[in-house]
């Protein structure tokens, strides 16, 4: 059986480093994992997250995942994983974040359910978030709400008493779930359509551009389409008034049938699996893919992060004299 020494660092504050998405995929495949917890441990591997820097610390081969908005910087990690849809000398793997939460699966099998499950609902619309940070989903939000159309359980604009505990349990009320992204780039396409699928509630789309290239665009309405937000209000009244129409919808699986979905590439982690494993057999090898300009910028990026964290740092009475002493 093959075994890896591996670290894990800067992942979200709800991710469990021995217990993820990633180590899943390998141990369920036979990988043994000896786990490394800094760079002491002279690990072979390290796989981190973007909150945080700590895995610069490490000498050792970098692979990054990314589940934001963002580009990976291939200058500082050796592989990377994330949302932007590009090939580069087998350096990189797109992966949604959408395919490694625990809504996947039933988001995958969100068609087999019998009428009842779709259409004894007693809302109509409702929504899950957390910040202010797409300006469409803050001006839809506004516009659903001052018609009495929409129910915000999250903690941005909450009007249901308060942040709902189980997002997949509120949305079961409602007819649709909106499922904006915080931004529009292409390939971004994030859980918020899965969480809505997976609650049986049909989602109302707003963010990557190449959405109906991910899922089945029968499966979902999408605000691209509507010239406005009243055009796409009318069509969500109107296929909630026509049971055979929003039927319809709900049993359209969220991969095409002609398998043309890009989604259908992580229906399980086994392109995820491949992926790592394809890196840990090329083995441990120091700086495997990071050019001698990445050792200079990445000098000038630890630099700057010491700077930032020294500024940051609370000022001692001794700081202050010291300060005063110099003239500053």
């Amino acid at each position: 059986m093959p075994t890896v020494r591996l670290a894990l660092c800067d992942l979200a504050a709800d991710w469990n480093p021995r217990d993820n998405y990633f180590t899943r995929a390998l141990t369920k495949r036979g990988y043994t994992i000896q786990y490394c917890t800094s760079p002491a441990d002279k690990p072979d591997f390290v796989l981190c997250g973007t909150f945080g820097h700590q895995a610069l610390d490490y000498d050792c081969c970098r692979i990054q995942f990314s589940g934001e908005d963002s580009w990976p910087d291939l200058n500082l990690y050796d592989y990377a994983m994330g949302f932007p849809d590009f090939a580069y000398q087998g350096r990189y793997l797109r992966l949604p974040l959408y395919a490694m939460r625990d809504t996947w699966a039933p988001a995958l099998h969100k068609h087999e359910h019998p009428d009842a499950y779709y259409l004894d609902r007693p809302g109509f619309c409702c929504c899950v978030v957390s910040n202010d940070f797409s300006a469409e989903r803050n001006a839809f939000m506004e516009t659903l709400m001052q018609r009495g159309l929409l129910d915000s359980g999250g903690g941005y604009r909450n009007n249901v008493g308060g942040p709902v505990a189980d997002k997949t349990a509120f949305q079961q009320n409602y007819r649709f779930a909106l499922a904006y992204e915080n931004s529009a780039d292409p390939g971004y396409c994030t859980e918020k359509i899965a969480d809505a699928f997976a609650a049986g509630a049909v989602p109302v789309y707003w963010g990557d551009p190449e959405v109906k290239g991910e899922f089945n665009p029968e499966s979902f309405l999408c605000a691209a389409d509507y010239p406005d937000e009243n055009a796409l209000i009318q069509a969500m009244q109107a296929l909630a008034a026509d049971t055979d129409a929003y039927l319809k919808v709900c049993r359209a699986p969220i991969l095409a049938p002609d398998g043309s979905s890009r989604a259908a590439a992580y229906a399980d982690d086994e392109t995820c699996f491949r992926f790592l494993d394809g890196i840990f057999r090329r083995g441990p090898h120091l700086r495997r893919n990071r050019s001698c300009w990445g050792s200079i910028y990445e000098n000038d990026r630890k630099y700057h992060l010491r700077l930032a964290a020294e500024a940051a740092r609370p000022r001692t009475l001794g700081d202050r004299l010291a300060d005063l002493l110099r003239g500053h």
